[in-house]
């Protein structure tokens, strides 16, 4: 598969992380191991026919971290998207 077929990938990861939330296990995507994805393909000696795209951590989150508790701003769907066929 190509790079057209990366978007699926996301898809995938979206459905598996309601799932497991419905579980009650948190998730992370972690796409930036597309950055990384040579060192990754040297370290663990893959062919090169494969690029290591994305990861996912899963587990428990703890509510005490401070991490887990930071809330950004966040602009009105408004301010930053227009919706055509949609009614409110």
């Amino acid at each position: 598969m190509g790079a057209a077929q990366w978007s699926d990938l996301g898809m995938y990861l979206q459905t598996l992380m309601l799932l497991l939330q419905e579980r009650g296990v948190d998730s992370c995507p972690q796409e930036a191991w597309s950055v990384y994805h040579q060192t990754v393909r040297d370290f663990l000696r893959t062919p090169p026919e494969r690029m290591l795209f994305c990861g996912m951590a899963i587990g428990y989150a703890c509510p005490d971290a401070a991490v887990n508790r930071l809330e950004s701003e966040r602009r009105s769907l408004d301010q930053f998207a227009r919706l055509w066929g949609f009614s409110a």
